[in-house]
C-alpha cells in the first residue's frame, strides 16, 4: 500500500534494491517469529512450573518452536504474494492463513477423511510435548517458505528504479 501511495518512493529509489530490502525484512520477521516462539515456550513453562507440573524448560521451548516452521511457510507465502500481486498481498496472505486454519479446525470437527485433513500445514505440526517433533514436515515447510521468499525476491527486482 505504501508503494502504491508513493510513500516508499524515496526509500526504494535509493541504491538499495527491492530484493535486498525484501530479504532484509523477511530475515527480521523470521527472527521476530523465533523470539515470539521461544517466549511462548518460556511462558508455558512458567505457567506449568507455577502449578507444580514436572515438565522441563527445554521441552516447552521445543514446543514453542514447534509452530515456527508453519509460520515461516506462511511468511514465505506472504512474501510471494507481495512479489506477484502487491496490492492484493495482504488479502491473499491473511486469507491463506485463515483458510488453512479453518480447513484444519472444521475438517477435524466434521471428521473429514485423512487425505483432506493433511492438505493444511497445521496437520503436520506435532502436538508437543505429547507428540514428537516432526522434523521432516518442519524441513519441508521451512524449505517451502524459503523457496517462496526467493521467488518473491526475484519478482520484486524488476520494480527497482535503477540496477541496484
Amino acid at each position: 500500500q505504501e508503494e502504491a501511495d508513493q510513500q516508499l518512493e524515496t526509500l526504494l529509489a535509493q541504491p538499495v534494491g527491492r530484493a535486498r530490502w525484501l530479504v532484509g525484512r523477511l530475515v527480521l520477521a523470521a527472527c521476530a517469529a523465533t523470539v515470539v516462539s521461544l517466549a511462548a515456550g518460556l511462558a508455558a513453562w512458567a505457567g506449568a512450573s507455577a502449578t507444580g507440573s514436572p515438565i522441563s524448560l527445554p521441552r516447552l521451548l521445543e514446543a514453542g518452536l514447534n509452530a515456527l516452521p508453519a509460520g515461516l511457510l506462511f511468511l514465505g507465502a506472504a512474501a510471494l504474494a507481495y512479489g506477484l500481486a502487491p496490492r492484493a498481498s495482504s488479502a491473499l496472505s491473511y486469507g491463506l492463513v485463515t483458510l488453512a486454519f479453518l480447513w484444519q479446525l472444521v475438517g477435524s470437527v466434521l471428521t473429514l477423511p485423512h487425505w483432506l485433513l493433511v492438505a493444511t500445514p497445521f496437520a503436520h505440526v506435532g502436538l508437543l510435548p505429547a507428540q514428537p517433533f516432526r522434523a521432516g514436515a518442519a524441513a519441508v515447510m521451512i524449505g517451502g517458505g524459503a523457496v517462496a521468499a526467493l521467488v518473491a525476491a526475484g519478482a520484486v527486482r524488476p520494480r527497482d528504479q535503477t540496477g541496484a
